[in-house]
């Protein structure tokens, strides 16, 4: 079971590279339909940086490397159009994949003991183990984000990534 959440994890991760490729940096946060704020590029980079970087941390007992990202980045969080307030995108996928390789190392290396311990009382009522926690953004919520990113991706005019 291990091989394929790390396939699918991985899979996330080129998919996520690859929709944001040819995205210029300055319309990393833009915002294509008027009257409706979208996930943006920067917004779901490093959104997805801090949750690799978050579940890591809870996996290895590890304090987050990301944590002031939890005010731009977090679970809740509006996305904004001032490009100044996010990192650059090259800054974003580099912090993404290092988050990212760091979650996949963290959950490879986790005791299944680690891995049978409560989720934390916040997320308890949806994840009732740190497991299910951790493989559940590991695939399903990298995956949900790509979605997004490819909705907004196509909003801009921009052509699918296959």
């Amino acid at each position: 079971m291990q091989d394929v959440v790390l396939s699918l994890h991985a899979m996330n991760l080129n998919y996520t590279q690859r929709l944001v490729a040819d995205v210029p940096d300055d319309q990393m946060c833009a915002q294509p339909v008027p009257g409706r704020v979208m996930n943006h590029g920067a917004f779901l980079l490093g959104h997805l940086a801090w949750v690799c970087d978050s579940i890591a941390s809870l996996i290895s007992g590890t304090p987050p490397r990301l944590a002031e990202w939890k005010e731009t980045h977090g679970m809740g969080t509006i996305p904004v159009v001032d490009r100044s307030c996010y990192r650059s995108k090259e800054e974003l996928l580099s912090t993404f994949a290092d988050a990212h390789a760091r979650l996949a190392d963290a959950y490879t290396k986790a005791s299944p003991e680690v891995l049978a311990r409560p989720a934390p009382e916040r997320m308890r009522a949806r994840f009732p183990s740190v497991a299910h926690v951790a493989v559940t953004m590991m695939t399903s919520h990298g995956a949900l984000h790509n979605g997004q990113m490819s909705a907004w991706r196509r909003a801009m005019g921009w052509p699918r990534i296959t």
